[in-house]
């Protein structure tokens, strides 16, 4: 199968036991191929034959890193290029194949590289940064979350090496990814917020330990280092500025009082321009 820049695609995880894409409102035809993924390794594809996705995928799993590279060897086995995106999405996450579709053409036609809806405030979250804001098509950010990340196809490629190195998939999302769109020269990152998903499940990956013996800690501590091994190997490429908001910045120690001070002058923003919003009302 050649490119088709037409087409993107949509991974749907599924345990092979409750209904198939449970959370996924069926409203419309879909804009996007669909690759239902089966963790489980013991559901039959005729269990999903009526949503007539154009990829099954099924095979054991214990998280989202396995899952990016299962996918990307499923997809990959010429290294061929199929896709303008790729999304890959919990099973846990409440949407419909019209926001999907929205989404994906909000992604095409503002250039995004890397992208991912909004999360509903009354969302299990770790990070408000990707919360829903009101009055926003989309939002530049520096990355987006492993939840429900949308890929160029050739960064999901780029990455599919660092895929198999990890169990959770964390650390992908805030460290490898923002170092590959910078040698990619694919660096325009965003919250489409005019697309509002709902994570329905809490979040589970921090608190457990994996059959390599690893936690999900020791994950992202390993992936940041190989994000390190590429900065050094691609030292032309990258800035203070970069390393500061990137690659110094850990995730599991709590927010740094440094940091509680630097939000001060965006928080007195963004009241000031509630309160002006509010007076035209």
């Amino acid at each position: 199968m050649g490119k088709n820049s037409n087409r993107s695609l949509i991974v749907i995880t599924w345990d092979g036991v409750s209904k198939p894409l449970e959370y996924v409102l069926q409203d419309t035809q879909r804009n996007f191929d669909l690759l239902i993924f089966d963790h489980s390794a013991k559901a039959s594809s005729d269990l999903i034959k009526h949503l007539s996705p154009e990829h099954f995928v099924s095979t054991r799993t214990e998280n989202k890193g396995q899952v990016f590279y299962e996918v990307y060897k499923y997809l990959y086995p010429n290294n061929e290029e199929r896709y303008e995106y790729i999304g890959v999405i919990d099973d846990d996450i409440y949407t419909s194949y019209s926001d999907l579709n929205k989404l994906l053409f909000i992604g095409k036609i503002n250039q995004l590289d890397v992208f991912q809806p909004s999360i509903t405030h009354d969302s299990y979250f770790d990070h408000r940064q990707f919360t829903h804001k009101s009055g926003y098509q989309i939002k530049k950010e520096k990355w987006v979350e492993i939840m429900f990340p949308v890929y160029r196809e050739e960064l999901y490629k780029a990455a599919g090496k660092y895929f198999n190195e990890i169990i959770t998939g964390q650390g992908i999302d805030v460290y490898i990814m923002p170092v590959l769109q910078v040698i990619h020269q694919m660096t325009n990152t965003a919250v489409v917020h005019a697309i509002q998903i709902k994570h329905c499940r809490p979040v589970q990956s921090g608190d457990r330990t994996y059959s390599d013996g690893k936690s999900n800690f020791d994950n992202i501590n390993h992936i940041r280092s190989r994000a390190i091994e590429l900065i050094e190997a691609n030292k032309k490429l990258f800035d203070k500025k970069f390393l500061n908001s990137i690659i110094n910045v850990r995730y599991y120690a709590g927010v740094s009082l440094y940091k509680k001070i630097k939000r001060i002058k965006g928080m007195l923003k963004n009241i000031y321009k509630e309160i002006v919003d509010l007076s035209y009302r």
